[in-house]
């Protein structure tokens, strides 16, 4: 199935329980998710694009499936290997509807899992910059827009951002030192849900 076809045949916006949002509060499971929801992918295929060994990517897979999150949709053999692809059936995460029933610790937990990601996102798009001497990279895109923020986790994101440009900025630097290039255009986009 296509990317096209299977986004079109995906479920409304899954509404998460208490439990679910718990099994999100952490930036790696999520990072998981949203590169499944880009495409389908294999343990280690995910082991492979976030750097990570196999045995922790499948932990996390683990748990994702135990919670409803992910479905295993097709497995391949490989030699003596069994690959099991996932898929996220669903358009997107809605925290929102359990949001008034967390606790605030679970509040705080998720909220610093999605700042993570958005984090880890950049910082593995800053590396590859670096890397591959480009800046024709995707980051990424977060996907979980149904998130309530307050004023203190805008501020924390802007933090993040403007810390990206920094890093940017630095990177541009070194890049026109060592190759004579003029500037590089880097353009970072945020839109609201």
């Amino acid at each position: 199935m296509g990317v096209r076809a299977m986004r079109k045949a995906r479920k409304a916006e899954l509404g998460v329980s208490r439990s679910q949002v718990k099994t999100l509060s952490d930036p790696t499971r999520l990072r998981i998710l949203s590169l499944i929801f880009e495409q389908h992918a294999s343990i280690s295929g995910l082991a492979k694009a976030l750097g990570l060994t196999p045995a922790t990517v499948h932990h996390h897979i683990a748990q994702l499936r135990k919670a409803g999150l992910i479905r295993p949709i097709r497995t391949e053999m490989r030699g003596n290997l069994a690959e099991t692809y996932y898929e996220m059936p669903a358009k997107g995460i809605d925290s929102s509807q359990v949001w008034d029933s967390l606790k605030d610790e679970e509040k705080v937990a998720y909220r610093l899992a999605v700042l993570g990601m958005l984090k880890g996102m950049i910082n593995d798009s800053v590396k590859a910059i670096e890397k591959r001497g480009t800046v024709e990279w995707e980051v990424g895109r977060l996907l979980f827009y149904k998130l309530p923020w307050r004023a203190d986790a805008i501020q924390q994101v802007e933090e993040i951002l403007e810390d990206t440009k920094k890093r940017l900025a630095r990177l541009e630097e070194r890049w026109a030192r060592e190759t004579g290039a003029g500037k590089v255009a880097v353009v970072i986009t945020v839109l609201p849900a």
